[in-house]
């Protein structure tokens, strides 16, 4: 285990000193300290190795931990200064240059946001919005998750240096999903309610093709009397029935959440690979569009709903996902790239 954890300081030291830029310094550190990083992976080996090797490992992991994050910031700030130097010497011509042709349009995501908004309208429900920045409380207790919960680790939580601001630590996050608009909307709201919330979340995530650390959410909060799955069932339909078609094939299958009960997993065929398989659906010929459930009663009393009298229902997905299906784009991370043309030459292959 020692010579293990010598090599991987060894190679990423080498990789630190060779990094370029503020991109690769991240994927170095998520290589490393990630979900799945090399150093979080050699501390989950601890268990199984034999007790009089640990008084040696432990402190030497800790060690070569520290000395990783100090090399890695330290080349943070070095890559910083160059950038700074040439900055300095930079200018900008702004008398040449011809003005472009192009008009400006609205980004694919303001336009399926509207769409979306327009469609659940249409069924009365109305919009609410949530902070982004907010509570434990509201974004966890509220929602049936306590501290301490196993399910808490379903979201990679990024939480946010509260004691600067007088809150106790570990208390003020970014929201990991809308959500945490669940419990505001029954208390703020007078029953029956029809509300519907899209907005930013926020997780710490290892970027790959389906999965982003900033990424957009909708959810819907029904609450009513004598709502069952039938009513979920068909919002599911409503919804990626009238986004692609009366063609497409979709599917419900039991998912737990620890906010509803029971809760679902809504998915629709892979487009990309016709059900066959592949990188984009994970190989599973099947690409999770939505999560749904019935409102668990803990969370009813919580938002001030007699769940004897009222049931609920909260359904919600991810934009991303299915622009991706609508538009034929095979990595998430295109929508907040910036690069303009790879969203131009999707609008106008489906145009």
């Amino acid at each position: 285990m020692e010579e293990k954890l010598l090599q991987i300081k060894n190679t990423y030291l080498e990789k630190v000193a060779k990094a370029k830029n503020l991109k690769d310094l991240d994927e170095i550190f998520l290589a490393l300290f990630g979900k799945n990083g090399e150093i979080t992976l050699a501390t989950k080996e601890f268990p199984n190795l034999p007790k009089d090797q640990l008084p040696k490992v432990a402190p030497l992991l800790a060690q070569i931990k520290k000395e990783l994050e100090t090399v890695i910031e330290a080349r943070r700030e070095g890559i910083r200064e160059e950038g700074y130097r040439l900055l300095e010497n930079e200018k900008l011509d702004l008398e040449g240059g011809k003005p472009l042709d192009k008009k400006g349009h609205l980004h694919v995501f303001t336009t399926f946001e509207k769409e979306v908004v327009e469609l659940f309208e249409k069924l009365g429900f109305q919009r609410f919005d949530a902070p982004h920045i907010d509570t434990d409380e509201f974004n966890f207790g509220l929602l049936n998750i306590p501290e301490n919960h196993p399910a808490r680790d379903l979201w990679d939580t990024m939480y946010i240096d509260s004691e600067k601001f007088g809150i106790q630590p570990g208390k003020m996050l970014l929201r990991t999903h809308t959500s945490n608009s669940q419990v505001r909307i029954m208390r703020e709201n007078k029953l029956p309610i029809r509300m519907m919330n899209i907005g930013r979340c926020f997780r710490y995530e290892n970027l790959d093709a389906r999965h982003e650390h900033t990424f957009e959410q909708f959810e819907i909060v029904y609450v009513d009397k004598n709502l069952s799955m039938a009513n979920l069932q068909y919002l599911s339909e409503y919804f990626l029935r009238t986004i692609f078609g009366k063609d497409i094939k979709v599917r419900m299958r039991p998912k737990y959440y620890p906010f509803v009960e029971p809760g679902v997993g809504v998915d629709g065929e892979c487009i990309f690979c016709e059900g066959k398989g592949c990188k984009i659906c994970g190989f599973a010929g099947w690409l999770e569009l939505a999560g749904a459930g019935m409102i668990h009663p803990t969370v009813l009393r919580n938002g001030g709903v007699d769940p004897e009298e009222y049931s609920g229902i909260a359904w919600g997905f991810g934009p991303s996902r299915i622009l991706m299906l609508k538009y034929g784009i095979d990595d998430i991370r295109t929508f907040l790239s910036g690069d303009l043309s790879k969203l131009l030459k999707y609008e106008e292959e489906k145009s």
